[in-house]
């Protein structure tokens, strides 16, 4: 999948979209949650690069950070907010004061960092949120919700409600077995019965496959429930260092293995977008989680 990607990669046009300025689209974006059963797997620094690279292919790309007391996503995309998802509902700004745009078009909505207040939502303002969401989301090719980690409430709550679920997994023992237990509760408890595995800080292709077939027989067998192969990103020291420094590899180290990887996961991206706008939107997303809120 690396290989095969072309060195020379679109540049961005450095024009960011007023808000406001909407059109009309035939079918809102799709919304795609990427999640992880345990800390630390770097599923953040994936959505950040993954929509940084959607961003660089003329896509019109929103991020939810929906780590809604650790929230971290606004550093990895040199945005500084003015406002976070703790004032909206706190009832100090709209939803639309809220989102604000980096310097790639990629729009964000931050959660707050160091923040208890909304580490858990009340009924009231899922609802609150589910209403000003839906108007901000008309003219999106793809939405990517950054899931906390685990299986809290909040977490489930996000991550059922996508047309898309993205597990992002590494080769360490915690991170497959977390895995496996937030699978296990998505698909006992809430009824989803499909996933992508993406295998990230992996040494080749190879260890991210037998990675995959681990999980994937184990799912099958006691869950019910199939993996998709969703792709690997590798262990690159260049990817390391833009980490440290809360920056994207894509923007910083274009040329890089983990760049290029992270290219080809927005072609694939693009391409399970196609797919789902055929079987659902952003409607089917906010219908899940008002249904979810009902018998909560």
């Amino acid at each position: 999948m690396i290989e095969s990607l072309a060195l020379e990669q679109p540049k961005p046009d450095g024009v960011v979209r007023a808000r406001g300025a909407r059109s009309k689209r035939l079918s809102p974006a799709p919304v795609f949650a990427v999640t992880s059963g345990k800390g630390g797997v770097g599923k953040t620094n994936v959505v950040a690069n993954l929509a940084t690279a959607l961003a660089r292919q003329k896509k019109h790309v929103m991020t939810i950070d929906a780590d809604l007391g650790l929230a971290n996503l606004d550093l990895f995309l040199g945005v500084t907010p003015a406002y976070t998802l703790a004032d909206f509902f706190a009832g100090r700004a709209s939803l639309d004061q809220v989102v604000v745009a980096n310097r790639d078009g990629i729009l964000l909505l931050p959660g707050a960092s160091g923040s208890q207040e909304i580490t858990s939502l009340s009924g009231d303002q899922k609802r609150a949120l589910l209403t000003e969401l839906d108007l901000l989301t008309e003219d999106l090719d793809l939405v990517l919700v950054d899931t906390g980690s685990g299986i809290s409430d909040v977490v489930t709550y996000f991550t059922s409600a996508a047309q898309e679920i993205v597990v992002v997994v590494t080769p360490e023992f915690a991170s497959i077995a977390d895995a496996y237990a937030l699978i296990k509760v998505l698909a006992s408890v809430h009824g989803r019965k499909h996933f992508a595995i993406l295998a990230n800080n992996v040494a080749d292709e190879a260890q991210a496959r037998r990675l995959f077939d681990t999980m994937s027989g184990t799912v099958l067998r006691f869950l019910n429930a199939s993996l998709d192969f969703l792709g690997w990103i590798p262990r690159d020291p260049q990817l390391l260092v833009a980490m440290a420094q809360a920056r994207t590899v894509v923007t910083e180290a274009p040329q890089a293995l983990s760049s290029r990887a992270f290219y080809a996961l927005a072609e694939q991206f693009i391409r399970m977008a196609g797919r789902t706008r055929a079987k659902g939107n952003l409607q089917f997303f906010l219908r899940r989680m008002l249904a979810a809120e009902a018998i909560s």
